[in-house]
């Protein structure tokens, strides 16, 4: 079952967010309620790329619990 996860993990990834990113860009909402500290990236770099940054977020997301789910506890110990 590792193996298998760890031959999906990158292409399962990389699905999870080029879908993350083109949901967010072709069904936009009426307003999105962000965090302060945030607030001001979209009218830095643009909502497109914005939501294209989220969905890199949610593959590199994905990846690491791909990655924990796949670590080998033996090699880790020695």
């Amino acid at each position: 079952m590792k193996s298998f996860l760890k031959k999906i993990q990158i292409p399962v990834s990389l699905i999870v967010g080029i879908y993350v990113a083109y949901w967010l860009i072709a069904n936009p909402q009426e307003s999105y309620t962000m965090p302060v500290i945030i607030i001001w990236l979209p009218d830095v770099i643009g909502w497109n790329a914005f939501f294209v940054l989220v969905g890199a977020l949610a593959s590199l997301l994905s990846l690491g619990i791909f990655a924990s789910l796949t670590e080998d506890k033996d090699k880790q110990d020695s």
